[in-house]
């Protein structure tokens, strides 16, 4: 970008067209102590990142829809493994994201939350906590407990952002869930500590390496069984993922873990049921995949396919599972 060569970018432009804060986000996004690029390209790609993380206040505000923190919000220890895991890692979030202001590194912050609603949360925790919110009872205890989780997460990410998107924090933080002694302006708070993530109990609080490693194997054969299960799609065996059942083979210390998580394997999978049987340790990889059809007829509520569904006589087309949510609200 040269003013000789005419080849400059105008910001008030790129303001009328994309937005202030897609001028904003990509003045964050560049390291200023190095040499500064700016086109129309790479503002079209800051607006993406401003897209994707819209979507993720979008998916967080959509789904608090009649959550009262009152009534509603569970206790760190009440929650699932899952829950406890993300919010721990949005803690860690904020720590990184403070020092780094602290710091004036603007591009690192820019970085590391894209990183976190794409990664960590979109294409991980959001994927897997879908199920949960879309078919759980409303007032359960596991659905509430995801509620809880992304509405600390989404009360951090607006703090966090909020001096970059200014504008648009601004409007997610008038639409969180409201509480008793609410500041009226996301920009009269502070940034979010880990008590305002985990609560005061010191042992939510204290670090858990070991649930950092279990997650971390998790995720890596989460990894191998969405790549086993897009070779199976495209070989036609199957169409969606929740028409799989899954056979993992695995030895330890992998076979440990996965035993600890083997009533959620399929809902982190997103697969309708997975079997899990413990190798001979005799070399081979740490876990095997095989795909196949799951067996039984597919509930038309939850999408997922059961050998169960049709035994309630009163919810003939649904499984086991949604026949006692749709009994529960019907009831009510």
């Amino acid at each position: 970008m040269s003013k000789s060569l005419g080849n400059t970018v105008d910001p008030v432009e790129i303001a009328d067209t994309l937005g202030g804060e897609i001028v904003r986000m990509w003045v964050a996004s560049v390291d200023f102590r190095e040499d500064v690029a700016c086109s129309p390209q790479i503002m079209q790609r800051v607006a993406g990142i401003y897209r994707d993380i819209r979507n993720t206040f979008r998916f967080i505000l959509g789904n608090l829809d009649g959550f009262d923190p009152v009534r509603d919000a569970v206790a760190f220890e009440q929650m699932q493994p899952l829950d406890q895991y993300m919010l721990r890692q949005a803690v860690e979030l904020s720590a990184e994201v403070q020092r780094s202001y602290e710091e004036f590194a603007f591009h690192k912050i820019y970085h590391r939350i894209n990183n976190f609603c794409g990664v960590e949360l979109s294409a991980f925790y959001f994927d897997v906590l879908k199920d949960r919110l879309y078919t759980s009872g409303r007032k359960s205890l596991s659905r509430r407990a995801a509620q809880t989780a992304i509405w600390h997460i989404g009360e951090a990410l607006v703090r966090l952002l909020a001096p970059i998107m200014s504008f648009t924090c601004e409007e997610v933080w008038q639409y969180l869930p409201p509480v008793e002694g609410r500041l009226e302006s996301v920009h009269l708070t502070t940034f979010p500590e880990a008590d305002d993530l985990l609560g005061t109990n010191e042992a939510a609080i204290a670090p858990d390496p070991r649930q950092v490693d279990d997650w971390r194997t998790v995720r890596a054969v989460r990894e191998t069984v969405l790549k086993a299960l897009e070779e199976a799609r495209n070989q036609k065996l199957i169409g969606a993922n929740l028409q799989a059942q899954v056979t993992l083979t695995a030895v330890d210390p992998v076979f440990t873990v996965l035993e600890r998580f083997k009533n959620d394997l399929r809902y982190f999978f997103i697969v309708s049921a997975v079997e899990l049987k413990k190798g001979a340790g005799n070399g081979d990889a740490p876990v095997v995949v095989q795909v196949s059809k799951a067996p039984g007829e597919k509930c038309e509520r939850c999408w997922n396919f059961s050998t169960h569904v049709g035994e309630d006589r009163n919810y003939p087309t649904v499984c086991e599972r949604c026949s006692a949510v749709l009994k529960e609200i019907d009831e009510a």
